[in-house]
C-alpha cells in the first residue's frame, strides 16, 4: 500500500498541473505542449510503476 501511494500522489499532482497549464495559458506555442506532454509522460511513468509494483508483489 505505501510503496503505490506516491505514485498515485505523483500522478494528482500532475493532473492539476495540466489543468492550471490549460487554465492559465495565455498562447499555445511550443513551451505549452510540452508543458502538457512531459505531464503526461509523467503519468505514463507513474502508472507502468504501479504495474510494475502490483506484478512484482505477487
Amino acid at each position: 500500500m505505501k510503496k503505490t501511494l506516491l505514485p498515485v500522489i505523483i500522478i494528482i499532482a500532475s493532473v492539476v498541473l495540466i489543468i492550471v497549464n490549460l487554465a492559465t495559458a495565455e498562447e499555445y506555442n511550443r513551451a505549452f505542449y510540452m508543458r502538457i506532454l512531459s505531464s503526461v509522460l509523467l503519468i505514463i511513468a507513474m502508472i507502468f510503476t504501479m504495474w510494475a509494483l502490483k506484478k512484482n508483489s505477487k
